[in-house]
């Protein structure tokens, strides 16, 4: 399948557009509509992080993970870590 957003091959196409709540895009660009309406801009190292999980199976906790190593926060870190393993 082709996604009709990027025009990319993908195995499928489970995400719903925010454009016209009508059109089947894959699943990175059904997050990066998200991502641009929770207000997380180009560049942004959250953005980033939560980009970096797509298409690789990652679990929420991973993905979790990930958004808080992209805080910086060294507090938030040890926290996951003390509550997550």
């Amino acid at each position: 399948m082709k996604c009709p957003k990027c025009g990319r091959d993908t195995e499928w196409l489970r995400a719903l557009s925010r454009v016209d709540n009508k059109t089947m895009i894959c699943d990175e660009c059904g997050t990066k509509e998200a991502l641009d309406a929770a207000g997380l801009t180009e560049g942004s190292s959250v953005r980033n992080a939560i980009l970096g999980c797509i298409g690789r199976g990652s679990t929420p906790q991973e993905r979790t993970e990930a958004k808080v190593r992209a805080t910086g926060n060294k507090w938030a870190m040890e926290n996951f870590r003390d509550t997550h393993n």
